[in-house]
Formats: C-alpha cells, sequence, structure tokens
C-alpha cells in the first residue's frame, strides 16, 4: 500500500473515453501477469499528454505483453502507475 517504485509485467490496452466530446481519447491500462494479477484485473497507467492526444510511447505498445516501470500509487481499492519506462516482453 502507498507510493513506491516498481515494475509491472503485463498486456496494455486502451480504452476510449469521453466519446463525442473535446476530449475524447485513450486511457491506457495494463492487465497485470504477475504478482499484482492476484489483486487487480486492470491497472491505469497514467499519460503524459492531454486526454484527446494518443501517449507517443505507450501507443505502439497497445495489445503486446510489456513491463511498465514507475511509481505505483496503491490504496485498498485502487492502483495506478505513473510510468517512467515501458518495453515489450
Amino acid at each position: 500500500m502507498g507510493i513506491k517504485k516498481g515494475k509491472i509485467k503485463g498486456t496494455l490496452i486502451a480504452k476510449l473515453e469521453a466519446i463525442g466530446t473535446r476530449s475524447e481519447g485513450y486511457s491506457y491500462w495494463i492487465k497485470p501477469s504477475d504478482d499484482y494479477s492476484k489483486k487487480w484485473d486492470e491497472i491505469i497507467i497514467r499519460k503524459k499528454t492531454m486526454r484527446w492526444m494518443d501517449d507517443p510511447e505507450l501507443h505502439p505498445f497497445i495489445g503486446r505483453k510489456v513491463w511498465v516501470e514507475g511509481e505505483i500509487i496503491e490504496t485498498k481499492s485502487t492502483i495506478t502507475m505513473k510510468y517512467e519506462k515501458i518495453g515489450a516482453l
């Protein structure tokens, strides 16, 4: 629990949000395949761009197995990752 640096392995997916608005764009999620999969089905990845913009580092990895490294913010009911690096497995 709390904030820590770490790495999560899994499949990167994107979900289209705010459909029909000026803010329509993708949010990025990872479906974990490591120890995080025991507790979480999906973990949101905080992108570095505005909501309506594709993240140039994350977008090419959609649908691929990846590792994501960064700051993991976990509470009892939520988990978020502020990524620093991403790479293919």
